[in-house]
Parts: C-alpha cells; structure tokens; sequence
C-alpha cells in the first residue's frame, strides 16, 4: 500500500501514484512470467509422455510426440528426459519485461531435442508479436522510426532502438510477393508506380573518423503492379508486384513471365488485359504471350489527349479552359456511345472536325485507337460485366494512392528492403479491407 510522508512538505500525488503503477505491474509481470514456465513445463510433460520422477520404461514405445532430436532424429517420447532449464532474458511486451524459463529437453543419444511450442515462443524471441502488431500498425500509417522510439519510451515497453524497429518492419518482407494464384481471374490490370530510392553512385568519400563509406544518390524506380479483377463478384486482388530497374521491355518480360508461371493465362480464364500502353509493356506483351484480349487504358489515353491539345494564343485563362474543357468533351463522348455503331460515327466525326484546327490530338486519337474500344466485344459477350471494369485500370490508381500516402511522407527510401516491407503491407491491408467487404 502507499504511504504518505509524515512531513510539513506537499503532497507529490502523481509521483505517489506513477510508483504504485510501477510497483503494480512489475509484480504483474512476475506472475505473468510464473505461470508462463509453469505452461512450458507442462508441455514438455506432455512430450515426454510422464511426469517428474516417473521412469522412462513406464512410457510406451510406440507414443510419439511434438519433439524431434536433432541429433538422430527420433520422435518418441521413451528416448526423451528433462534436462533442466535454459537461460533466457526476458520476453518484451506490451506489458512490460517478462521473466521466465525455457525447459530443455535431451535425448538418449545425447542429442538436443527440438520442441514445437505451438507459435508460444520461437527460437532466440526477444519480442512479442504484441509488440510488433503496434510497430506494423505504427508503421501503417506512416509514423517515423523516432517518432516509434519516443511512443514507446513513453510506454512500458521502453524505448527501443531504431536499428531493432526498422529490422521487425523488414520482417514484412515474409510476405511473398510471388504468390500461387488460386483462381485466374478474368481480367488483369498492369501498371507501374515510381519511388525513390537511395542507393550508392559509385562514388566515395572519407567520414570524420577516416573511414571510406560509399556516396548515396537519389535514383528513381518503378514498383510493377498486377491486379486481377473478377467482374462477376466484384472481386479484386494484387496478384504480384516487383521491384524494377526501368519500364523498359525487358524488365517487363520478367514480370509478366512471374505471372504466366503462375499459371494466369487464357487458358485457364484469363481473358482481357488493360495497361496504359507504355511502349515497354506493349512489347513485353508481344514476347510473353497470355493468349487474351488487350484493352488501353481510356484514362490515359485521354490524358494523352489533353497533352496533345494546342490552343492559340491571345485568350485568357478562363477562356483556354473553356475551350478545352469543349474539345474535350467531343473526344470523350466517343468512348461514352452505348453501341459499337455509333461509337464509329463519333469517332469519324471527331477526325473530320478536329483534323485541321488540332492535328497533334487527333493524331494521338488515331494512334492504337482499336485497341480502346475491345471492351464492346467483352460487353456483348458478358452482359453482367459493368462496364468500369473493362475500360480502365482506375482500381489498380485507386490502390496506387495507398502506395503514394506511404512514400510521399518518407520521400526517399533506404534500401530495397525497406520499399519491399512497405509493399508487403500496403498490400496486406489492401486483401484485409477487401475481405471485410
């Protein structure tokens, strides 16, 4: 119990109560770490087949148990026997440090025995997963190392080392990004977003103490990103992403030989692919061949479009975004006609009137203009497919914001391992918010 001072001096309340508190969960974590051995023990009786004091020639020799030897390799308990306790520092939770003992057990052979704790406790574990759920979840919504290591020294969990949070966040990295596909979905998404990376330019340099450490640079590289979308349900997942040196075609014909190994090709469902056209992809798509459909993007192409517009000179700024909002809008309404038919009529239109006054934008229309209309065949074909799934890779942009909330704060990232923990949750996140819909 707490003991007021006998003294004319005032009252330290906050300081009175801050040592019970203390006082109160060191003695939690006492018990806490007693009956934690008292568990491991318990399983180790478990696996031994007997309890303390009881002869091994009391077991049978046909029960087997979790634990392996690593010496000879035998499972059955008759060969195993208690062989004290190992010593261990104490485990780091939200709670505070934990005390307890690892119980070892031996083998006849002389040999250690390999115990399966059930994910209770792991080899060499110094933190607990709590611990590392309120770093993944810091780190999901961008907090800085320092900034964890000044939450946590407020906690009871201590302060840690930016060395030691920085390593649990690449431990995300357990999350492959190459994956099985289950099902292969009907239509694929394929894009490329760009980060910034620090990596060595080839230059050194001599640090205060005399010692040559390789010059950083900022280099720029792109994430390629696979999205399957199943229009029937509505689904949607990331099916694969890498890391990339450039958009240039070879590096896609690594890609998308990941995704053709998966098994995600027509015959097996595959049937339209939508991207943006980049002159890269257009020709890794041309060596890796997905037996399917290709669709452009619309969104890029009209802003390929709007690029392409040139207004004259003279007019002021309210009346050049008029115009072009209306030259816009005519370009846009080919791709809004609800029938192939009249989708050609207003494309013919457009050439006709546009032809002269805007050249380079017609140019840009005309350019693989079939390949933005293959969604019609697809709508005919699939009269339940809605039509925001067929014409743009607007819900692959739509998971890209993810990405871009996460590396615009960090402006530069460290080491690829650090993009790849990055992209490990993101996506994480993504496939958790799409199963609670």
């Amino acid at each position: 119990m707490a003991r007021i001072p006998e003294t004319c001096a005032p009252v330290n309340a906050r300081a009175l109560f801050e040592s019970q508190v203390d006082e109160a969960l060191e003695s939690l974590c006492q018990t806490i770490g007693a009956r934690f051995t008292t568990l491991l023990v318990a399983i180790v009786s478990h696996i031994v087949g007997r309890g303390h004091y009881v002869r091994r020639m009391r077991v049978s020799k046909r029960l087997l148990r979790e634990g392996k030897c690593c010496r000879c390799g035998s499972n059955r308990s008759r060969r195993f026997s208690r062989n004290g306790f190992r010593s261990r520092e104490s485990l780091l939770t939200i709670w505070g440090e934990i005390p307890f003992q690892l119980p070892r057990v031996r083998c006849q052979c002389g040999g250690s025995v390999k115990i399966d704790w059930g994910g209770l406790i792991r080899p060499h574990q110094r933190i607990g997963d709590d611990v590392d759920v309120q770093i993944q979840r810091l780190g999901g919504i961008a907090v800085s190392l320092r900034q964890m290591r000044e939450l946590f020294g407020q906690l009871h969990i201590g302060p840690l080392a930016l060395r030691t949070l920085n390593k649990r966040l690449h431990l995300l990295m357990n999350l492959d990004p190459g994956r099985e596909a289950e099902d292969v979905p009907p239509v694929l998404e394929v894009d490329a977003i760009w980060v910034t990376l620090l990596r060595a330019n080839g230059e050194v340099r001599r640090d205060r103490k005399g010692r040559k450490r390789l010059v950083k640079g900022r280099f720029k590289v792109p994430i390629m990103i696979a999205m399957g979308v199943w229009p029937d349900s509505e689904r949607r997942e990331i099916l694969l992403w890498r890391i990339g040196v450039d958009e240039g075609a070879e590096e896609w014909v690594k890609f998308l030989e990941i995704l053709e190994e998966q098994g995600i090709r027509g015959e097996n469902g595959l049937k339209l692919i939508i991207h943006d056209g980049g002159k890269g992809l257009c020709s890794a798509l041309q060596t890796v061949w997905f037996n399917a459909e290709q669709q452009r993007c619309l969104f890029h192409k009209l802003r390929n479009i709007a690029d392409a517009i040139h207004l004259p000179d003279g007019l002021t700024r309210k009346q050049r975004k008029r115009l072009r909002k209306k030259i816009m809008k005519d370009f846009k309404g080919i791709w809004e006609a609800r029938r192939y038919e009249t989708m050609l009529r207003r494309y013919l239109k457009v050439v006709r009137a546009y032809r002269d006054t805007q050249p380079e934008a017609v140019a840009t229309l005309r350019r693989d203009f079939r390949a933005t209309v293959t969604y019609y065949a697809f709508e005919k074909q699939f009269p339940t497919w809605k039509r925001k799934y067929l014409r743009t890779t607007s819900h692959l942009e739509r998971f890209n914001r993810n990405i871009r909330r996460r590396t615009r704060p960090a402006n530069a990232y460290h080491s690829d391992p650090g993009v790849a923990a990055m992209m490990s949750q993101v996506v994480r996140q993504f496939h958790d918010a799409q199963r609670q819909r």
